[in-house]
């Protein structure tokens, strides 16, 4: 047995564009080639990847990597508004289009 103990600790702190630290399930916003992109975050990968995962995405979030170089801005998000009109007016359309073919069915 050795005489002494040593031990490596390493941290990684990350940090918003504007110093607010992050953590695993912090919602943000990053900005990635002219595009915000709304997230959660989940970690840094051993490869150097910024791991997230889908927040509007409701039935199975999906895991998205980014390049830390590519993230060009990034902010947290204490609350956002979501409106459902497009997958309610999505959901109008279809119910719609999938009437009209069962009147267009020719009758057996």
């Amino acid at each position: 047995m050795a005489g002494i103990g040593v031990e490596e600790v390493k941290t990684v702190n990350i940090t918003t564009t504007d110093g607010q630290r992050i953590k695993a399930g912090d919602a943000l916003v990053l900005c990635i080639k002219g595009e915000d992109i709304l997230c959660r975050f989940i970690e840094i990968d051993k490869g150097g990847y910024f791991v997230t995962e889908s927040i509007l995405d409701r039935v199975e979030p999906a895991t998205v990597k980014y390049r830390i170089n590519s993230i060009t801005e990034c902010y947290k998000v204490t609350a956002f508004e979501w409106s459902e009109r497009g997958k309610q007016r999505k959901a109008a359309t279809e119910a719609g289009q999938d009437a009209a073919q069962d009147v267009l069915q020719p009758g057996a």
